[in-house]
């Protein structure tokens, strides 16, 4: 079975609890917060947020290219493939 790090297993899960929907940029970045705050918890600015969605723009490009997720550049919106939740569900179930 594959590893991934723990920040591209973390967008996945979001985007598995929204299966069926997508996500924009803004939104993830807002339902990761948590996640970028445990790495910079002193941090909340708004260059950090810009710093933060650059960040999950390398993972979701990264994601997209593993075919985990689709990511529409055109609309901005990501969301997960049958590949990204079976690897999701397996993580969940191997732990």
């Amino acid at each position: 079975m594959e590893t991934l790090p723990t920040f591209l297993i973390k967008v996945l899960q979001i985007l598995a609890d929204r299966n069926g929907m997508s996500c924009t940029l803004e939104e993830l970045t807002s339902l990761l917060t948590p996640v970028f705050n445990a790495f910079s918890p002193f941090k909340d600015s708004k260059s950090d947020e810009k710093e933060n969605q650059a960040i999950l723009v390398d993972a979701l490009l990264f994601l997209n290219n593993e075919r985990y997720i689709f990511l529409n550049s055109s609309c901005d919106k990501s969301c997960i493939t049958i590949k990204g939740l079976i690897l999701v569900n397996n993580k969940v179930f191997c732990n």
